[in-house]
């Protein structure tokens, strides 16, 4: 129940360093062709500096292009966009000084007009973002929204706009070629699923990794997993837009009448006579248990649900005092525990 602010880059490195000393050879190059086999398999790519390179498995990381598995392969891609319609986003790497500036203990995402902005605190700076829909809102006036949300400490700060591909490849494993991360797949970041994505993508081709033999059942398996995690993920965070109480313009109007996965339109029938349970949320591991659901569902409000009719016959005087339990563990970690910067400052000491 818990996640990591990673500042990206400096994971990236530190990964590269822990394969490299174990023997795995990094080139840093461009792809320019991906030469196949007369079945149809990846047998090479063709790099700008390093002439061809051969292989048995190759894995596609070459993010929204996906020039192996979609371009080369021809792997349809299946567009999430009817049901989740933010493709667009503009982001600012705003400095901050951690010995004048509190450093908070979660993400924040804040709705606007035609999508959300988020808030990521890191160490050196705050990484925020505005993701939105096209169809609702021009680049720029994301960006001028942005800026005024962040205010002056975004004054000088480059702005970086990239548009998003919303959905999954049909098939992630297609012959001798497994796409992980963008190119596999992407759901908008409202749960900031892409690394998880790609960790568990890593995890289940580890899981089903071939053979000589390349049976094909470790495929079925592997795209089977891959594909129940992000309509999984998919289905949750369409829970967010169509839960949302908020009507005040088109966008958030248009979350009322949506298209929503089939299978969660029965799901949200269930939920209005009882809240999620094991038993009702999407049947297949996707990363989220069912009391993710059941903060969505009464935290945005949209959704009328009902109690269970058992509470009625209980002593509510127990519950209680299990909150008041609560608030007084609280009120007794914050006196007692450091404040996010404390802590940091005592890491990076040494201490």
């Amino acid at each position: 129940p818990y996640a990591y602010h990673f500042e990206a880059h400096l994971l990236a490195k530190y990964l590269t360093r822990y394969a490299t000393r174990r023997g795995v050879r990094h080139v840093v190059d461009h792809v320019l062709d991906v030469g196949l086999d007369d079945r149809g398999w990846v047998s090479h790519v063709r790099t700008a500096e390093h002439g061809s390179l051969e292989g048995d498995l190759f894995v596609d990381c070459t993010g929204f292009r996906a020039l192996l598995l979609n371009k080369a392969l021809g792997e349809p891609f299946v567009s999430y966009q009817d049901t989740l319609p933010n493709d667009s986003a503009v982001a600012l790497q705003v400095p901050m000084d951690m010995d004048k500036d509190a450093i908070r203990p979660c993400t924040t995402a804040t709705a606007q007009d035609a999508g959300w902005i988020w808030t990521i605190p890191l160490i050196s700076r705050i990484g925020t973002g505005y993701v939105y829909a096209r169809d609702y809102m021009e680049p720029e006036d994301a960006e001028r929204t942005l800026r005024e949300f962040v205010g002056p400490a975004a004054a000088d700060v480059p702005a970086n706009h990239m548009r998003m591909r919303i959905g999954r490849s049909r098939r992630s494993w297609v012959n001798n070629c497994v796409a992980i991360g963008l190119s596999s797949g992407f759901v908008e970041p409202l749960e900031s699923t892409g690394i998880f994505f790609i960790h568990y993508a890593i995890e289940q081709l580890v899981k089903h990794y071939p053979a000589a033999d390349w049976d094909s059942s470790l495929r079925d398996l592997y795209n089977s997993a891959v594909t129940n995690v992000m309509d999984g993920v998919r289905e949750f965070l369409v829970l967010h837009y169509r839960g949302a109480k908020r009507q005040d313009n088109q966008y958030w109007r248009d979350t009322r009448t949506r298209t929503v996965p089939d299978a969660l339109a029965e799901r949200l029938e269930l939920w209005e006579s009882k809240v999620p349970d094991a038993g009702t949320v999407h049947p297949r591991y996707h990363g989220l248990p069912p009391y993710s659901y059941n903060c969505i569902l009464l935290g945005t409000g949209g959704i009328q649900v009902k109690p269970s009719p058992a509470l009625d016959l209980i002593d509510e005087k127990y519950a209680l005092a299990e909150f008041q339990s609560i608030r007084e563990k609280a009120r007794t970690l914050v006196g007692s525990l450091p404040t996010q910067n404390e802590y940091f400052k005592r890491m990076r000491d040494g201490r």
